[in-house]
C-alpha cells in the first residue's frame, strides 16, 4: 500500500534571539517542522505550501530536498520576499514572535493531491485559517476526509493573531469538526475559548462536533479525551533549550506512532490504553528531543531512540 503523509501549512524562516541576540536561523513553519522530523523518522512526507523565489527561498527549498520532502505541490511567488518569523526567548526558552510577511501576496493556485485512505493529512497553525485561501483550505480538508485521509489538526494559534480571532474563529471551529484528531495546547485554549479549565475545554471541544482531542500542558501531564475515555500522560522533566518546535514534534511524534502502527480513523474508538501509552509516549519523547535542541525538528541522533520497536 502507498501510504503517504501530506502536510498543508506555511514556510518562514526562523531567526531565534536570546538577551536580544539572534543565535540560531533555520527553515521553520508549524506543518513543515513536523515533516522534517516525519521524513527523518523514514516516512514519505509531501508539503502543500507557497513559497518566494528569493534568496531566502533557494536556503528553504534545499533544506527541503537535503531533508526527503516531496515539494511538487508548492506554489512559486516570483515577486514578494520569504516569510520570516523571530523568536525571542525568555530565560524559560519560551518565545514570543515576531512574524514579517510576504510582499505582494496573490492567491496561491496550488497543485492539491488528491488524498485517500492511504494518506494522513496535518494541517494547522494560521495557514489554516488564513482569510485570503481559506476557501481553498476548506475545500481540500473537507474532500480528503470524505476520501478517507486521517486528518489531524493542531491549531497552533498565536497571540500575534488574537486581533483577527473572531474573524478566524469560524474556521477554527471548522477544522476542528472536519479532523478525526485535534492537537491543542493549553495556550491555544487559553487564547481562543478564554479558559484553562480542561473539563470545560473538553465540553466546548465536543459541542464543535470534535471527538479526539489530546491536550498538552507544558510541564503538566497529556490529557487525551475520547468519546469513551480521558486518560492522562506524564511528561518528562527537563530544562528545556528551546519550546519553539515542542508542539510540531508532538504532532510529528503523534503521526509516527499512529502510521507504524497502522491506525485508521475506523478503528480509533477500539485502541486500548496500552496502544494509546505508546502513541502519546512517542509524541512526548519526540518532543522532549526537540527542546533540548534549538532545532525545529529531531536531530538524527535520536531518531533511533524514538522509533517503535515491532
Amino acid at each position: 500500500m502507498n501510504r503517504k503523509i501530506i502536510g498543508l501549512g506555511e514556510i518562514v524562516y526562523d531567526i531565534f534571539f536570546k538577551d536580544n541576540n539572534p543565535i540560531e536561523a533555520r527553515p521553520g513553519g508549524a506543518v513543515l517542522n513536523m515533516l522534517i522530523s516525519l521524513s527523518r523518522l523514514g516516512l514519505p512526507v509531501s508539503i502543500i505550501a507557497d513559497m518566494v523565489n528569493d534568496r531566502v527561498g533557494k536556503i528553504i527549498h534545499d533544506f527541503l530536498k537535503e531533508n526527503k520532502i516531496d515539494d511538487s505541490s508548492i506554489f512559486w511567488h516570483q515577486q514578494g520576499r520569504s516569510r520570516l518569523a523571530l523568536a525571542f526567548l525568555n530565560n524559560c526558552s519560551d518565545a514570543d514572535y515576531l512574524f514579517y510577511k510576504m510582499q505582494h501576496e496573490v492567491v496561491p493556485e496550488f497543485n492539491f493531491p488528491k488524498l485517500n485512505k492511504t494518506n494522513f493529512l496535518l494541517f494547522g497553525s494560521y495557514y489554516a485559517i488564513k482569510p485570503l485561501i481559506r476557501p481553498l483550505v476548506k475545500d481540500f480538508v473537507h474532500q480528503s476526509k470524505q476520501n478517507g485521509a486521517f486528518v489531524l489538526y493542531d491549531p497552533n494559534f498565536r497571540k500575534s493573531h488574537v486581533g483577527i480571532l473572531e474573524e478566524v474563529r469560524p474556521f477554527i471551529e471548522e477544522n476542528i469538526s472536519l479532523s478525526h484528531i485535534t492537537k491543542a495546547s493549553i495556550e491555544d485554549c487559553e487564547l481562543i475559548l478564554k479558559t484553562n479549565d480542561k473539563q470545560q475545554i473538553h465540553s466546548i471541544f465536543k459541542k464543535l462536533g470534535g471527538e479526539y482531542l489530546i491536550l498538552t500542558r507544558a510541564s503538566k501531564p497529556v490529557m487525551l479525551f475520547t468519546p469513551l475515555q480521558t486518560y492522562e500522560f506524564a511528561v518528562n522533566k527537563i530544562k528545556p533549550v528551546s519550546t519553539v518546535g515542542a508542539g510540531d514534534a508532538f504532532m510529528a511524534g503523534l503521526t509516527y506512532a499512529l502510521y507504524e502502527l497502522e491506525v485508521v480513523p475506523t478503528v480509533l474508538n477500539s485502541l486500548d490504553k496500552t496502544t494509546w501509552e505508546t502513541i502519546i509516549n512517542t509524541a512526548i519523547e519526540t518532543s522532549t528531543n526537540v527542546c533540548l535542541t534549538y532545532d525545529n525538528y529531531i536531530p538524527m541522533e535520536a531518531v533511533q531512540a524514538i522509533k517503535i520497536k515491532k
